[in-house]
């Protein structure tokens, strides 16, 4: 009987060494008891293939594998990714298309922080037990769906005479502009913008972009908390840096891709006419809205799809062997199975309640490694949120530059600084294989260097250039009583009508041409140039009375062109030498805040247990959107 006992030992330790292999092969000769295995479909026959609502045709499982589904997953990336850049371009026209304040803009783009608080939780809980590319795809739904509804309020909200856009339409043709004229009546000045109705204008384009920005959010929670675990899960550990980095590669064209774009369409009228100004004019609004129904319908294409994926992908799933041999072994008979170890994971997870969620959470917090990391990726984004989202207005008020300009020396260079960074860091932590310990050294020094160039730019702006009829009086909307020359000349002039001009030989700036006392104007070559300017003092004629004297500068006026001013339309350029190097210095700083990313995430999934790196995701998501 002892011999018997030690033999069967023996036997039973020889089918553990077994490999997975030669296990299954071992298991599927071994007849099967009541035709149980054949009514339960294979994994590969059921949940592991590519399909569309039950479709699996042959030919679709071509693509289940990870680089078909990195593919999806890019573009998804780089059509989400052209909203950053290209929403923070086309900031000024939105504020002056619906006379919209940046406090205003600042809470519509705050409202998608609010849904993914609302929601990054219940997502990371329930989407990272579930199917997850399908999460991804419904997600990105309503994200393709928030696009279409930011450019909606362009036809839901047609520019109307007592809006905010009525000024920039009243000076948008010669014929329109006033100028300088002692018979104009009071009426016509009374003819001034009704600044009272224009809040009412407003409310509805604040709500409809508001509300389109909070179901944006709500959906690209899916995505940025669901993908990059399923990406983990489904590649080897050694490839893992690479894959997160080319999952980024989405987020870095897709703002490129957006920055093109704006380019392009700041070049074309909001409304498709031929104003008389030109795209650098303060006055021009660009069609802001075409970038936004092209990213919402590529969205949603990507997002079908992604939808085709199954749950685990056959080909490369780390799991997949373990799942495959439990599935087999469970139609099999239980003498048969109690030979076989245990498999490490289950084929599908183990379906998750709403009580579940408080467990999970407090098993992650009390993960010091985690909330130290998730503090310290906390204050980086501290630094970069606001000016990512206001970099090209910031850089447009302080320097002066056309829209295009702003727009490649702002885009360009920080998302080639970030391309790099991404890329960089993710090669140096494959090759010298760092453990979390070193990737934390590397995320400090770079912190410390990013910090560095941006207070380092706090230097670079430069001086406000004063602009006729703003910044010399009061109030630019009240301008009957002030002491200024066009009212000693009788110019009636409507209060802050703006349709600016140049005076080239000293450089000012006059809010409009009856501002400057501006009687006729001529077009030359696409370039308007105004004449009779009494309100321009030269020194071929009589010097104006000190009571024409403006508050910040002198009435003399240096005389070129053959003793006449040339005044044109249009702000006069500034002319300043530090935009070469602020740009120079903020790519430097992004490439250093970039270098660690793939780092962050490798760690951010290595210091939790596995099946919380889904949570996470959802927790970091709400941190960000509630203190960021």
């Amino acid at each position: 009987m002892l011999a018997s006992a030690k033999m069967s030992l023996k036997r039973r330790s020889i089918i553990l060494r077994e490999d997975e292999k030669g296990l299954s092969e071992q298991i599927k000769t071994v007849p099967v008891s009541s035709g149980k295995a054949s009514a339960t479909p294979q994994p590969e026959e059921s949940s592991l293939l590519c399909g569309f609502f039950g479709w699996s045709p042959g030919w679709l499982q071509v693509f289940n594998n990870m680089k078909a589904f990195m593919l999806c997953f890019v573009l998804l990336s780089i059509f989400r990714g052209m909203s950053f850049s290209y929403f923070a371009s086309m900031v000024p026209s939105i504020e002056k298309r619906f006379g919209l304040s940046s406090q205003s803009i600042g809470t519509v783009r705050a409202m998608s922080d609010v849904s993914q608080l609302l929601s990054a939780l219940v997502v990371a809980h329930f989407g990272g037990a579930g199917h997850r590319p399908r999460w991804i795809a419904g997600g990105s739904l309503l994200v393709g769906l928030g696009f279409l509804l930011m450019a909606s309020p362009e036809i839901f909200f047609p520019p109307s005479l007592t809006s905010s856009l009525a000024t920039v339409l009243a000076t948008s043709s010669d014929k329109k502009e006033p100028f300088c004229d002692a018979g104009r009546n009071g009426s016509s000045r009374a003819a001034s913008l009704d600044c009272s109705k224009s809040d009412n204008d407003r409310i509805g384009p604040l709500i409809v972009l508001g509300f389109a920005e909070f179901i944006m959010g709500l959906g690209a929670t899916t995505a940025s908390i669901l993908g990059m675990p399923f990406v983990d899960d489904n590649v080897k550990n050694k490839n893992t840096p690479l894959y997160f980095a080319l999952s980024f590669a989405g987020f870095i064209f897709g703002p490129l891709i957006g920055t093109a774009l704006s380019a392009v369409f700041n070049t074309i009228y909001f409304d498709f006419s031929h104003p008389d100004f030109k795209p650098s004019d303060p006055r021009w609004i660009s069609a802001w809205y075409l970038g936004f129904i092209i990213a919402g319908l590529g969205v949603m294409v990507m997002a079908l799809l992604i939808s085709c994926f199954p749950s685990v992908l056959a080909k490369t799933s780390k799991k997949l062997p373990a799942i495959k041999m439990e599935h087999e072994l469970q139609q099999q008979p239980s003498e048969i199975t109690l030979n076989v170890p245990e498999p490490k994971a289950p084929y599908k997870s183990p379906p998750v309640t709403l009580k579940d969620l408080p467990v999970n959470l407090l098993r992650l917090l009390k993960n010091y490694t985690y909330v130290i990391k998730l503090f310290g990726q906390l204050i980086s984004a501290f630094a970069m949120s606001g000016y990512m989202s206001f970099m090209t207005k910031f850089m447009k008020e302080q320097y002066q530059l056309p829209q295009s300009i702003i727009n490649l020396a702002g885009s360009l260079p920080p998302i080639c600084g970030w391309l790099v960074g991404v890329s960089l860091g993710s090669i140096f932590i494959r090759y010298f294989k760092l453990c979390p310990r070193q990737i934390c050294y590397v995320m400090a020094t770079c912190s410390l260097l990013g910090s560095a160039c941006f207070f380092a730019v706090m230097a670079l702006g430069c001086d406000k250039e004063p602009i006729v009829g703003v910044d010399d009086v009061l109030d630019p909307y009240n301008m009957t009583s002030a002491d200024v020359c066009m009212n000693d000349r009788n110019c009636n002039c409507l209060d802050f009508q703006f349709s600016p001009i140049c005076d080239k030989a000293t450089g000012k700036t006059y809010v409009s041409a009856c501002t400057a006392g501006c009687r006729t104007a001529s077009r030359i070559n696409s370039t308007k140039y105004y004449y009779d300017c009494i309100c321009v003092t030269q020194q071929n004629e009589t010097s104006a009375p000190p009571s024409f004297e403006l508050k910040f500068w002198n009435a003399s006026t240096t005389i070129s062109n053959g003793g006449k001013s040339e005044i044109i339309s249009g702000v006069c350029p500034k002319h300043c030498s530090n935009f070469v190097i602020y740009v120079v210095v903020m790519t430097i700083s992004t490439l250093c805040f970039a270098f660690p990313v793939s780092g962050v995430l490798m760690l951010q999934f290595r210091i939790v247990d596995v099946d919380l790196k889904s949570l996470a995701s959802g927790v970091t998501t709400v941190v960000m959107s509630a203190f960021d």
